[in-house]
């Protein structure tokens, strides 16, 4: 992902999360993370995946496919390649936060063999108050 994808990806964010990313949260990724595209064999955009390095260890901060893509393994097929692009690499480490009420993604980070690891009590703003997050990891 670069500068000239924002404007979507503000977008997308808009679309599919209930409290979204400002545009401000995608340019500091930009600088500081990784942040990748997903998209299919005709480059057309789908979603993205938003990491931030440290040390050995790769916190995925964001991940979102666009509504019309949704439910068609977009998310799988991007977070297994992104395990497959930083398991040679000095990365040891795959952590993240996921709301407890997501459990579509829940499942799908079980499925690729991430494990939880707690909870952040009232993590997650919400449009009414707060909710909790579940930590996961995977060992690459």
């Amino acid at each position: 992902m670069d500068d000239t994808d924002l404007d979507w990806a503000v977008c997308v964010e808009q679309r599919v999360h209930s409290v979204p990313w400002s545009r401000k949260g995608f340019e500091q990724s930009l600088t500081d993370g990784l942040s990748f595209l997903i998209t299919d064999q005709q480059d057309l955009r789908l979603g993205y995946l938003v990491c931030l390095p440290v040390l050995d260890e790769v916190h995925l901060l964001n991940i979102a496919v666009d509504k019309p893509y949704q439910g068609r393994g977009v998310a799988q097929q991007a977070l297994s390649a992104l395990i497959a692009r930083l398991a040679d690499t000095k990365y040891s480490t795959i952590l993240l936060e996921v709301r407890e009420s997501n459990h579509v993604a829940c499942h799908l980070y079980q499925k690729l063999g991430f494990k939880r690891d707690g909870l952040r009590k009232d993590y997650y703003p919400t449009p009414t108050g707060r909710e909790n997050a579940q930590l996961m990891s995977l060992v690459l």
